[in-house]
């Protein structure tokens, strides 16, 4: 430490990026402003020479993927579009066609900008290119009749390579041509899980936004025999709030998906109530407000598994109740259905009291909360009481003092020639002692103990959400991701109401 408020450090090597910068007690909460600071990589430097091999990896397998995908353009299908079928799919090409000149444009003022460099502008007019190429080949397949993109010799079709490459205006023309956004390459991946497995946030949004399932698992291998979901690989990577954001959509997603959720009564999906509460958070920090979120998507998640788990119940007392009834006589199922009935219904009000319970639980904690609260003001309001009356004593205290002085001096010191009473020896100081309440620690441990039985009822999905208390970086995580979601609904809507119109 420099000064008061003037810390110096020194930093360890890293990887060059933009990272949070603050200070912390604990490893991850905050104490001071949250700050930006980017780290530069410098040539000849050990930590440069470990990293430019994974730079030339990223580098090189991202060449390979625009290589992939401009083959796939540019060789499957070297048929020109005739005028005859131009004009009779002039209702698609309008929807998927888009004037270039706007691109082109902002490509040349790249190109001639001073601080602009030539590999921007490179991969700006490779993007350009193969942009232009896909609104052909999407026009071609679509009047041809093709029903799905196809796949190349590697098994990915063109929304897997673009969604690998981020490239997020090619959900537009996807969707905007009829084919769907699912569709899986020839080990079950859709763009969705190339999206999550390589973090492209925005490209998760558009995709979402467009319509994308996020509840779809990939095939089955040895190391997943059940398949993954997005989520599952967004959390193999280390992309943990994007892994909650997706585990959420994907509850309510195959919630909403099932046949038995028209019969329920409660939907889990609270996306509007959240939304409309966000509203009230425009007073809070940054922190809370993630905080709040965080909650928000943790109740989401939890009311959509617990619906989910319910209607499969439901539905495997009614499969069972049709095989008996099918496989015994009718007095004898009919004991038997009864039985299984009155199982069904104990479970559920097994399940009914350890709610209520939980209930009482937490009725319990927030009146210990709101007591142990009180009884803290009442102790500050105590020693700021006790301070001000030893304020008040101390300041008679020095009046008596100069009181005494004055007798002192007139008439022990002067005329008696003695010493006065300040030579008299005081006693012992006596200290004043403070009674303070120790708190009781009895209800916190029994508050630790429930929560740890609550956290050990989540599936695995709801876990996902739930390691958003354990990151703040997955928290600002998941805030973006959310935010990048809600842009990408409004700007997808735009275009679809504008290039609607212009159909029409």
């Amino acid at each position: 430490m420099v000064q008061t408020g003037v810390y110096r450090f020194m930093v360890g090597p890293h990887t060059a990026g933009r990272v949070d910068f603050y200070l912390t007690l604990d490893g991850k909460t905050p104490i001071s402003e949250v700050l930006n600071f980017e780290y530069r990589s410098v040539p000849g430097s050990s930590l440069h020479s470990e990293l430019k091999p994974l730079e030339d990896e990223y580098t090189k397998s991202k060449l390979q993927m625009q290589m992939r995908l401009a083959r796939l353009l540019f060789v499957t299908n070297k048929k020109k579009i005739a005028p005859k079928l131009l004009v009779e799919g002039s209702k698609v090409s309008n929807l998927i066609l888009a004037s270039p000149e706007k691109e082109w444009m902002d490509l040349w003022k790249i190109a001639g900008d001073s601080e602009g460099t030539s590999v921007h502008a490179t991969e700006d007019l490779l993007e350009l290119v193969l942009r232009n190429r896909l609104q052909e080949w999407l026009l071609e397949r679509v009047i041809g009749g093709h029903k799905s993109t196809g796949r190349d010799d590697l098994g990915q079709g063109p929304i897997h390579l673009c969604s690998f490459l981020g490239y997020t205006w090619a959900i537009r023309l996807f969707s905007v041509s009829g084919f769907s956004l699912d569709f899986r390459d020839s080990s079950g991946w859709t763009a969705l899980h190339w999206a999550a497995y390589h973090g492209r946030e925005k490209m998760v949004a558009a995709l979402l936004s467009a319509g994308a399932n996020p509840s779809l698992v990939t095939d089955p291998t040895a190391v997943s025999p059940g398949g993954c979901t997005p989520a599952d690989l967004a959390a193999r990577q280390g992309y943990v709030g994007l892994a909650a954001y997706l585990a959420e959509k994907g509850l309510t997603a195959h919630f909403e998906s099932m046949s038995l959720s028209k019969g329920t009564k409660q939907s889990p999906s609270r996306t509007k109530l959240t939304e409309v509460h966000s509203e009230k958070f425009e007073n809070l920090t940054e922190q809370e407000l993630c905080l709040k979120e965080s909650l928000a998507a943790y109740r989401n998640a939890a009311d959509a598994a617990s619906n989910i788990q319910a209607a499969l119940r439901d539905r495997t007392l009614k499969l069972q109740t049709k095989a008996i009834l099918l496989a015994n006589p009718e007095m004898q199922a009919t004991a038997i259905v009864a039985a299984m009935r009155i199982q069904h219904a104990f479970r559920n009000y097994n399940r009914k009291k350890e709610m209520r319970a939980a209930a009482r639980i937490q009725n319990h904690f927030r009146t210990w909360k709101v007591r142990r609260n009180f009884k803290n003001m009442r102790r500050q309001a105590i020693r700021i009481q006790a301070a001000y009356r030893g304020h008040q004593v101390r300041r008679q205290y020095r009046k008596v003092i100069w009181s005494v002085g004055v007798v002192e001096k007139a008439i022990l010191r002067w005329r008696k020639k003695r010493k006065g009473l300040r030579g008299i020896a005081n006693g012992m100081p006596v200290e004043m002692t403070v009674d303070v309440e120790a708190a009781s620690t009895a209800e916190e441990g029994f508050f630790q103990a429930s929560r740890q039985q609550a956290e050990d009822r989540f599936n695995r999905s709801v876990v996902r959400v739930q390691a958003l208390f354990r990151c703040h970086r997955a928290q600002h995580e998941y805030r973006r991701m959310r935010i990048a979601h809600e842009e990408a609904k409004t700007l997808y809507r735009g275009c679809v109401n504008l290039f609607g119109s212009e159909g029409v």
